[in-house]
């Protein structure tokens, strides 16, 4: 599998394609998210505070303290 990603142009500049679209659609997601002004991550923090309780917790208590402590005071930075 490794010999034909490596060694066939076909698979290369399909991936490479790829690649290409991804970085463009994380480039432009990400710059009207810090230009745009409208993106609020408040929700997101509370739903991961809220996920780290319970008999099977989905967040680390250390970085649900974090996220507590220091990320959703800042929301509007993070």
């Amino acid at each position: 599998m490794f010999e034909l990603l490596r060694r066939n142009t076909i698979v290369a500049g399909v991936l490479a394609i790829i690649r290409i679209y991804l970085g463009y659609a994380w480039i432009t997601g990400g710059w009207v998210k810090i230009t745009g002004g409208e993106f609020d991550a408040t929700g997101f923090l509370h739903g991961a505070i809220g996920k780290a309780t319970g008999e099977h917790p989905a967040v680390q208590g250390w970085w649900a303290a974090f996220l507590e402590t220091v990320a959703l005071p800042n929301a509007g930075l993070f």
